[in-house]
């Protein structure tokens, strides 16, 4: 019986990223861009969680691993497959392309092994400190190596491009981190997040951990790194840049440090929606203010009832939806009335000008209304939402019956 269960996950999954492929195919080339790239940072906010939610540990130099495993993909494709015509051979190209990502995973397992080792003793600020003067070495250095393409950057061929084997990749990275905590092997990895002098007196050897999260973490990236480089084509050092890793770090701790289900969902759309602001019309001025002003509202009408309203979960629900609701129909009016204002209903402003703020200020919002994040240290699983429905229709058939007896 186990094995027909793990046999239907796996045809589910691969059913999921062939279906993923053709839906994305269907549109144009920034839909297939973004679908990609969404499904990377899956894969990159999720390993970067191992790391930092599941051991514990703090680091911000993960663009540095990503770096690592796009030069070393990149660079093989470049010099040993030339010759490869990926629409003409499709199954040799998957076959290139999945040892691209081995190579660049084990080039970026041995980069996080050299990070992790000599680091075993920081905690903190200062592993952070550590982390990201590695990813800044490791781009300097590929600036100035004229073999990578020097500050110039470094052309790929042939092009490859596979999505169904991206978020294969992204399944993969969920999948080993999902059984590493279901399992009695992730116990030493949360025993170390949550007290490593109590890990350490039961038995629990913190170098093996702290070093096999490092590597596992690093792997995934250079595996992500590797699909990079063979769907963009080019890539410089600049690609990679400090920026990459903090808005890594953001897509855990926005998800939820700890939670895989969190880091998925968090990587899937905190890079697709600032980059799909960029197709969106000007904004006019009026409407603008009129957001700004409803937003604050709502936000601090939602920090008061999760701070202060002691009502059944139900009635704080019911809050929360009727709060967002009333800042919705707020911003219509206030940008109606603005609209007679001649200086704010001249004035526009370009979205893809404003994503990063748009970006920017959500992530202000969700850290006011939940510090720990969205899913904190929670899962999505069947159980839970089988759970949840059966509340919801206890509830329902309660006040039905309270009616009924009034």
């Amino acid at each position: 019986m186990v094995w027909l269960i793990r046999l239907a996950s796996i045809a589910a999954a691969l059913g999921f990223c062939f279906g993923v492929d053709m839906l994305a195919r269907s549109g144009d080339a920034l839909v297939i861009r973004l679908v990609t790239l969404a499904g990377l940072y899956v894969t990159l906010s999720v390993s970067l969680n191992l790391i930092n939610g599941i051991t514990g540990q703090f680091s911000i130099g993960h663009a540095a691993f990503y770096q690592v495993g796009a030069y070393t993909g990149g660079y093989i494709s470049a010099t040993y497959a030339k010759g490869l015509v990926p629409d003409k051979d499709p199954v040799m190209a998957a076959v290139y392309l999945i040892g691209f990502m081995i190579v660049g995973a084990l080039a970026a397992g041995l980069a996080g092994f050299i990070v992790g080792l000599p680091s075993l003793r920081l905690k903190g600020d200062y592993l952070a400190i550590v982390t990201l003067g590695f990813g800044e070495i490791i781009r300097i250095v590929v600036q100035n190596t004229q073999q990578l393409g020097g500050s110039y950057g470094l052309n790929v061929t042939p092009k490859i491009q596979m999505i169904w084997l991206v978020w294969l990749l992204a399944i993969i990275c969920i999948a080993v981190c999902r059984n590493l905590l279901k399992s009695a092997h992730g116990l030493p990895f949360l025993a170390v997040r949550e007290d490593e002098i109590a890990a350490s007196a039961m038995g629990v050897n913190l170098t093996k951990v702290k070093v096999t999260a490092f590597v596992i973490g690093s792997a995934f990236a250079g595996a992500a790194g590797a699909l990079l480089a063979n769907f963009e084509v080019f890539i410089t050092p600049q690609t990679f840049n400090m920026d990459v890793s903090f808005i890594i770090l953001t897509m855990v701790v926005l998800g939820g440090t700890g939670s895989i289900t969190g880091s998925a969902i968090a990587g899937a759309t905190l890079y697709y929606l600032p980059e799909k602001l960029r197709d969106m019309d000007p904004i006019k001025g009026s409407a603008l203010v009129a957001a700004i002003v409803a937003a604050i509202a709502t936000v601090a009408t939602l920090k008061w009832l999760v701070d202060h309203f002691h009502g059944t979960k139900l009635k704080k629900a019911g809050g929360i939806v009727g709060t967002v609701i009333g800042g919705i129909i707020i911003q219509m009016i206030l940008s109606k009335l603005l609209g007679g204002v001649k200086v704010l209903h001249d004035a526009s402003f370009e979205a893809s000008k404003l994503r990063m703020v748009i970006f920017a200020g959500t992530l202000i919002v969700l850290m006011l209304l939940r510090p720990q994040g969205l899913f904190a240290h929670h899962e999505f699983s069947w159980e839970w939402l089988i759970k949840t429905l059966k509340g919801i229709g206890a509830f329902v058939s309660g006040r039905k019956k309270q009616e009924a007896a009034s």
